[in-house]
């Protein structure tokens, strides 16, 4: 049984004649009937009574008749939602932030999709890198944007480099350490720091800068992926949070933050990236939403350093 079939098998119904369900459908009679007369051979009854003045279903083929209806009009719509995805007028497209790519994109790439590409529905999910990279293969997320600094690549993932940000130290206006600027990294630890969840490396790194001799664990008064909390957090009290410039540009352009003045410059720089399977095709509202990302991260070159831009290859 195909559509062609059961197109015929509908039009017949509708009609009530050979003649005019032929002329519907664009065939000849004597074609439309070979139609109709290899379906009941196919299905082993008949499926039309042909007696009459005019063509009724019989039971069987008031069967087909429903079911061809609602197949037939659901192949039309997948049809349709097929062709508005190419358009970018309709889809869902479910993609993955760590914190960082959260704070830096997620914002701008949201309101840009929602006011120019309307028909894009976009379901988001932030997280860990490595809770994304099993969303990721369970076939939940069409790609992630997320910290590649410890994801080792594979024959099963595609990863795009984006812009390395740069990291720094900010404080509200009257914290006590920029009494004493230029300060040094040993000097901070007076005082106390929050942060992003830092991949291994990175801790160790921000760790030796400096010059902390215990246990990670403890450097930290405030550990959180939300960088929005951070930032209100250090804007109402004495804590150093540590981040891209880019997630607090904002709170720095409206004088709620400031950055402090180092003695030994912090190197640190984020690690992010475009993470999709290798042998999953885009949906073109995901390598548009990627396009989107992009063109964001072009926006903020101020704040990083390397010359990556995103792939979609």
């Amino acid at each position: 049984m195909d559509f062609r079939r059961l197109k015929h098998v509908v039009a017949l119904a509708k009609h009530g004649s050979f003649a005019q369900a032929a002329e519907a459908v664009n065939l000849s009679q004597p074609a439309f009937s070979r139609s109709i007369q290899s379906l009941e051979e196919s299905l082993g009854v008949e499926l039309f009574n042909r007696g009459q003045r005019k063509i009724t279903p019989t039971a069987y083929g008031k069967i087909v008749v429903e079911r061809g209806q609602r197949t037939l009009a659901e192949a039309a719509k997948l049809e349709r939602d097929v062709e508005r995805m190419r358009a970018n007028e309709f889809a869902e497209i479910a993609i993955g932030f760590g914190p960082i790519p959260a704070a830096v994109l997620l914002e701008p790439l949201l309101t840009r999709t929602t006011r120019d590409h309307p028909g894009i529905r976009t379901r988001v999910e932030i997280t860990h890198w490595r809770n994304l990279v099993r969303s990721l293969e369970a076939d939940e997320l069409d790609f992630f944007i997320g910290d590649i600094r410890e994801l080792i690549s594979s024959d099963r993932l595609i990863i795009d480099a984006l812009p390395e940000f740069r990291v720094g130290m900010f404080v509200r206006r009257e914290h006590p350490a920029l009494v004493m600027q230029p300060i040094s990294p040993r000097d901070l630890l007076k005082y106390s720091i929050g942060s992003f969840k830092m991949p291994d490396m990175s801790l160790a790194e921000f760790t030796q800068w400096l010059e902390f001799e215990g246990d990670p664990r403890t450097l930290f008064t405030v550990q959180c992926d939300n960088m929005r909390a951070l930032e209100r957090a250090a804007a109402n009290c004495d804590l150093i949070v540590v981040g891209p410039r880019v997630a607090f540009r904002e709170a720095r352009e409206n004088s709620i933050l400031v950055e402090i003045e180092l003695t030994e410059p912090l190197t640190m720089t984020t690690h992010m990236g475009v993470v999709r399977m290798r042998d999953m095709m885009l949906a073109p509202g995901a390598e548009l939403l990627i396009k989107i990302a992009s063109d964001i991260m072009k926006g903020d070159a101020e704040d990083f350093l390397s010359p990556y831009a995103i792939g979609t290859d």
